[in-house]
Formats: C-alpha cells, sequence, structure tokens
C-alpha cells in the first residue's frame, strides 16, 4: 500500500490516489503519514482535505506533527490549524504535546488563534500559566493586545507578566486604556518605572492623556527627570497640534560629523529612538539645517562630512499645525517621519508614520459618525457606557427631527390641493432627492479630505455636478414614469394617469438637479467657514433636500401641471 502510494505521488495521479485513500480509515491514514519520508509527507497529506487533515493530525504521532509543521505550506496549512483548533480546550491540549500545540496555534490565522489562547487562559489553572510563555512571546503586540482585551480582568496581569520586557511594553501601548489602567495599579513602583523606561515619551504621552488624575500622578512620580521634562513640553501644545503628536526621540547630527562618526553617534543612541533612519542636521541651536539618511551615509565614505550631501529641501511642519494636515503630509509624500520645528526652525520632535495612521483612523472614524448624526467617542463602542451613547446620539436626532417639522408644514399645507395618489408619492421624491444629494456631499467631502478639492474649486465641482445631475435626473425620470405607470398603474390599480405620471416624472428630476447642487455645495461651504464638512454630510443635508424636494413637488404639481384635487 505505501509503495503504490509513494509512486502515484510521485507520477501526480492524484485522483487515483484519493480513491485509494477513501479505502482506509484515519487510524491508518495516520500510520501511513507517520511511516513517509520527509519528501512525501507534505505531498501526501496536502492531498488531504481540510477537515480529514484536521482529524488525522491529532493522530499522528508528536515527531510527525513537527514535521508536518516544519515542511507543509504555511497557506494550506493555516485552514487546516483552524480546523485543529475548532477542538475543545481539553481536547486540544490532551491531542497533541505542548509545544506542538503552541506550534499550530501560531500557524492559525489570527484571529481564531487569539480566541483559542483566551479559551487556554480561562481553562488553564494559573500555576499553569507559563506553559503559553514560549508562545505569547511569538506573537504580536497588537494580537496580544487583542488577547487581552479577552481576558478576565484577574488573568491579565499574571499573563501579562509572562511577556518578555520588551514585547510587554509594546504591547502596554497597543491595549485599551481599561486594561493599562488596570495593569498600572497592578504594578509596583519597581515594576512601573521599568515599563515606563521602555516606552516612547510620545507614547507615555498618550497613556497620560488617558489615564485619571490619581494614575497620572503616579506615573509622573516614576519618570525620570529628564522624562517628565519632555513629556511636560509635549502636554503644552494643543490637543490636534503637531505637537502634541510628536516624540522628541530622533537623532540628530551635526553637519561637520563625518559618517563614521555619525554611524557611532546612531549606534550609541538608536536604543531609546523611535527611528534612526531619518536623521536630522542642526547646529548649536537646533536650527534645522538638514536630513540625511541612514542609505545616504551608507552611500558615502566614512571620511566624508555629511554637511555635502545632506538633503536641504525639507519637508517640515510647525509645532501648532493641525495633526490632520501633518498626518496628510506624511501621507502625501510617503514620508516615513516629518520633523517638528517651532517659529525660529528649531527642531523639537518628529512625527512618525505610525502616529500619522492613528490620526487618519481617528479622523475617519469622526467623519462616520457625523455623517451618521452621531457625537464621536473616544471609548471602544463596548466600554462605552449605555448612557454616554444616549448623549451622544439624542441631541442630533432631536436637531433632526425639528429640522423635520418644516417638511411637515408644507405638507399640511398642500395635502388638501393635491390628489391622494400624488401625496403617496412624496416619500420616493424626498427619499431619491435626500439620497442624490448625499451621494453628491459624499463625493465632494472625500475629494476635500484627499486635498483633491479646494474651496476655490466650487465653480469646477457645480458644473461638474450639474452635468451629472441632469443626466441622472433625466433617467430618474423616465425610470420613474415607467414604474407609475407599468407598477402602480397596471399592477396595483392606482389611478396614475399619463399626466400625473409625467408631473411626478418631471418633480423627482428638477429634485435630483437641486439635490446634487446643494449636496456638492454645503460641505464646501462649511470648509470656508472652517467648520468640519462632515457635520454638514447626511443628516443636514438630507433635511434640507427634503424640504426643497417637496417644494418642488408641490410647485411642479400645482405651478406648471395645474393638478388641484377635485
Amino acid at each position: 500500500m505505501k509503495e503504490k502510494i509513494i509512486q502515484l505521488l510521485d507520477e501526480n495521479r492524484i485522483e487515483d490516489l484519493h480513491s485509494l485513500l477513501d479505502e482506509l480509515s484515519k487510524e491508518d491514514l495516520a500510520k501511513l503519514l507517520n511511516s513517509m519520508d520527509n519528501e512525501h509527507l507534505p505531498k501526501l497529506f496536502g492531498c488531504l482535505d481540510k477537515e480529514l487533515a484536521a482529524d488525522v493530525f491529532v493522530l499522528l504521532s508528536s515527531d510527525t506533527q513537527k514535521r508536518v509543521l516544519k515542511d507543509f505550506n504555511d497557506v494550506k496549512l493555516q485552514s487546516v490549524t483552524d480546523e485543529i483548533i475548532d477542538d475543545d480546550v481539553e481536547d486540544l491540549l490532551e491531542s497533541m504535546p505542548t509545544d506542538v500545540v503552541h506550534e499550530v496555534l501560531r500557524k492559525a490565522t489570527p484571529e481564531n488563534r487569539n480566541d483559542k489562547i483566551v479559551e487556554i487562559v480561562d481553562y488553564l489553572e494559573e500555576k499553569k500559566y507559563p506553559l503559553l510563555k514560549p508562545l505569547l512571546a511569538e506573537l504580536e503586540p497588537a494580537d496580544l493586545a487583542e488577547i487581552f482585551s479577552e481576558l478576565d480582568e484577574k488573568d491579565i496581569p499574571i499573563v501579562f507578566r509572562l511577556l518578555p520586557k520588551e514585547l510587554a511594553a509594546e504591547t502596554f501601548v497597543e491595549m485599551g486604556s481599561s486594561e493599562q489602567e488596570l495593569l498600572i495599579s497592578s504594578f509596583s513602583d519597581k515594576e512601573l518605572k521599568l515599563m515606563l523606561d521602555e516606552l516612547f515619551v510620545d507614547d507615555t504621552v498618550d497613556l497620560i492623556e488617558e489615564m485619571p488624575a490619581n494614575v497620572v500622578k503616579r506615573i509622573l512620580l516614576q519618570a525620570d527627570s529628564e522624562t517628565r521634562k519632555e513629556i511636560n513640553e509635549i502636554l503644552k501644545y494643543p490637543k490636534d497640534s503637531a505637537g502634541s503628536l510628536m516624540t522628541t526621540e530622533c537623532i540628530s547630527l551635526h553637519q561637520t560629523m563625518t559618517v563614521r562618526e555619525c554611524f557611532d553617534k546612531i549606534r550609541k543612541e538608536a536604543i531609546d529612538k523611535e527611528t534612526i533612519y531619518t536623521c536630522y542636521v542642526t547646529d548649536n541651536a537646533r536650527t534645522l539645517l538638514g536630513i540625511v539618511t541612514v542609505k545616504d551615509l551608507l552611500l558615502h565614505n566614512y571620511d566624508e562630512q555629511i554637511g555635502t550631501f545632506m538633503e536641504t529641501n525639507i519637508i517640515s511642519v510647525k509645532t501648532l499645525d493641525d495633526k490632520e494636515e501633518v498626518a496628510n503630509l506624511l501621507s502625501k509624500y510617503d514620508l516615513l517621519a516629518v520633523p517638528v520645528v517651532d517659529q525660529e526652525n528649531r527642531l523639537v520632535g518628529i512625527v512618525t508614520v505610525d502616529d500619522a495612521l492613528d490620526v487618519i483612523t481617528e479622523e475617519a472614524t469622526e467623519d462616520i459618525s457625523y455623517i451618521n448624526a452621531v457625537t464621536p467617542s473616544d471609548k471602544p463602542y463596548l466600554e462605552t457606557s449605555v448612557f454616554s451613547i444616549y448623549l451622544h446620539r439624542l441631541p442630533w436626532l432631536a436637531i433632526l427631527m425639528v429640522g423635520a417639522t418644516f417638511s411637515g408644514l408644507i405638507l399640511n399645507i398642500y395635502e388638501e390641493l393635491l390628489p391622494t395618489v400624488l401625496v403617496a408619492c412624496v416619500p420616493m421624491i424626498m427619499g431619491t432627492g435626500g439620497n442624490a444629494g448625499s451621494q453628491a456631499s459624499v463625493t465632494v467631502i472625500r475629494g476635500m479630505a484627499l486635498d483633491e478639492i479646494r474651496p476655490r474649486n466650487i465653480l469646477q465641482v457645480i458644473w461638474k455636478e450639474l452635468r451629472v445631475a441632469i443626466l441622472i435626473a433625466i433617467s430618474i425620470g423616465i425610470i420613474c414614469f415607467a414604474k407609475l405607470q407599468l407598477v402602480d398603474r397596471l399592477l396595483f390599480g392606482y389611478d396614475y394617469t399619463v399626466y400625473y405620471s409625467t408631473a411626478v416624472a418631471v418633480a423627482i428630476a428638477f429634485a435630483v438637479i437641486v439635490a446634487k447642487i446643494v449636496g456638492c455645495c454645503v460641505p464646501i461651504f462649511a470648509e470656508t467657514i472652517h467648520i468640519d464638512p462632515a457635520v454638514f454630510a447626511n443628516p443636514f443635508i438630507t433635511t434640507i433636500t427634503d424640504v426643497l424636494s417637496l417644494l418642488i413637488f408641490c410647485g411642479v404639481s400645482l405651478g406648471l401641471f395645474h393638478i388641484v384635487s377635485g
């Protein structure tokens, strides 16, 4: 049997191989795999479907399991390991040695792996937690932070202490504020000082801004004097400025230094700096003169002074520049970091790309919240109290409800003048107008966020949206006419004459055109008066276009077509 299977594998006769394997039980398959050499083992294992492979894997000897994990294709193995860890924790731990379990978890998809680790922690007794230490040491900080967010509060400090010092600091930065506060309260003063020594200054500042006063006081007491000075320097800047986002930990060089001296300084200071690829050339007063990268240093002779080849065309930001503009600048020029200077062009720090990504994510979340009539929240949804969510949502709904009063007033005035079948078209016209306005506003807001559209481009935007609106209006008008005649009249039997249908089609076409113009102009107007355009997006534009669509409908029906309820 074994020789036959090896022959089929060598000849790549997969269909014949599957027919032969179907005759074997799982136990026989496991014995066969255990006897295979390193060349044929991954090939044969790869011929099994993922469910069968998972069932057979736990029956293999530990040596064969390790050989499969080592030699099998990682992409294919991931689906198999996901099936394996679907087993109960007890079955998983009993069916394989601990080191194999660790390797299986490492090969699984992050989401499934993290959930299973949480289950294992819940299952294990506290004294057995160290069994997880080798596995945890191999994971990324972001994955570890996700695991800690799912653990019971009593387990978080215990499991956290299993992490190597550097990994623990990186994971701490990624964790939510509630888990951070819990850990700080469990730390001794010595542990807290060691943690702060591993953190970069900007991460410490972020931590301080999230913590209550009693925790902040304890953090500052354990920080050394130099760190406290840097923290206070950053905290003095406005919350949304580049100064609040920057880190002061960067490599500063002098233009008279040679390449050799630069490398010596980088080696000496690198461990305490957030990034070392880009270095900044300053004079004795810390005035920013130029930039050199490690690549530049590697491409020049050791005895050459950096002043002869440094980049003097510098892209920099001021300490009071808006942090969203700084993030957009990093994105636009594909920078890893941008220097932050004061009003005298003295280097005070840098903003790195990882912080810029956080800003972009934060601003996108804020815009999505405003677009959907919700006040943004700094806390994750599951950590936000019901009352807080209530306060974030109620004001917007109340404002929009009052705004809808205007639509009600218009309908109350004209309802008796319009035939019932036309009044029934009001929701369709208002909805179409609101959606048309939202389409235009979202497109313009996105363009403004990417700096593709500026207030001075308003005439170009209106002209483009007008042409788009006319094409859409004609199409929507035709579809509306056909719908009223074919569906409402013929199918449902409502009294929509050709004249009535034409009036509604014309009204909805005009409503679309007006809504498109309003939708593109309002965000630009908001930007002009320095209000976040997202605030004026869907909710307000929909309310405005509802009113205008209703006025247009009544005007077209009564004024243009002279339709009056008989």
